[in-house]
């Protein structure tokens, strides 16, 4: 039987979000992807994932989310965001680039004003000025010894929880890194040969056009030694023809000259 919750949880699954709303993912998502550790920017940037329901488009829950995308469960990321939440509480007597979300953990669920003098108390009581996170629970445990027991205890499976997710995700990167250098090994073996054969094809292009240039050249060559000779032979026809004109003109007046001698010897007879 369908509950208004899971008609309101169907519905927000694939839900699509608006270029705002994505691009605020991308942002968030890269503080998340930057690393792990530096759990305040984290823990800042899941809750707003969560509170703004931002994982809607993909994922049908924030839990999902979590160990789709990140490789850590629900737990662990409601401990980097309560952590984000006690280090505001805390405001300047922590540096979250250098205190450890686990330092501070033990401090979850306490008022703000307890978390704040507690924590003033293991810095000053630490020889670095950096409590351990066991320091940090002693001094809870003094000071509610009912929470001593159970917190130990919870603690310690988180480290593992911790430690287990934190090693599949490390192999599921390397997984990850192994498959990407495998790919982009086959894309430039792949473009090698395309290379190659493009290389092959160019230069047997290259011999054909050579091959079509000579044979180009020699029927142009013939082609101009026949135009040449039709040349020459309409010039020479030309000189033969004036050349015999010109021996008749001669001849018929070296006949008129011979006529007119015989004509005078007729006469002086």
């Amino acid at each position: 039987m369908l509950t208004p919750h899971t008609i309101q949880q169907s519905e927000e699954v694939n839900a699509q979000l608006d270029i705002a709303e994505r691009a605020r993912l991308q942002q968030l998502e890269s503080i998340v992807e930057q690393g792990l550790h530096t759990f305040y920017e984290v823990g800042k940037a899941l809750e707003e994932i969560r509170e703004q329901k931002l994982y809607r488009e993909t994922h049908k829950n924030f839990e999902a989310y979590c160990h789709e995308k990140w490789g850590i469960t629900k737990r662990r990321a409601y401990q980097f965001i309560d952590a984000a939440e006690i280090v505001e509480n805390l405001c300047t007597n922590v540096h979250n680039s250098l205190v450890k979300e686990y330092q501070i953990r033990p401090l979850k669920g306490l008022p703000p004003e307890v978390q704040l003098e507690i924590w003033k108390e293991a810095v000053e009581s630490s020889p670095n000025g950096m409590p351990t996170g066991s320091a940090v629970q002693r001094l809870v445990e003094q000071r509610f010894p009912s929470l001593g027991s159970g917190r130990t205890g919870k603690d310690g499976a988180s480290e593992l929880e911790k430690l287990r997710s934190d090693n599949q995700r490390l192999r599921e990167q390397i997984r990850s890194q192994n498959r990407e250098r495998d790919r982009r090994s086959a894309a430039v073996a792949l473009e090698l040969e395309q290379l190659r054969a493009e290389n092959r094809q160019l230069k047997a292009e290259l011999r054909q056009r050579d091959k079509d240039w000579e044979v180009r050249l020699a029927a142009e060559r013939i082609k101009i030694r026949a135009e040449v000779r039709e040349q020459m032979k309409a010039e020479y026809e030309g000189q033969i023809n004036s050349l015999t004109q010109q021996l008749a003109e001669m001849t018929a007046n070296y006949q008129a000259v011979l006529a007119r001698l015989t004509a005078l010897e007729a006469k002086g007879k």
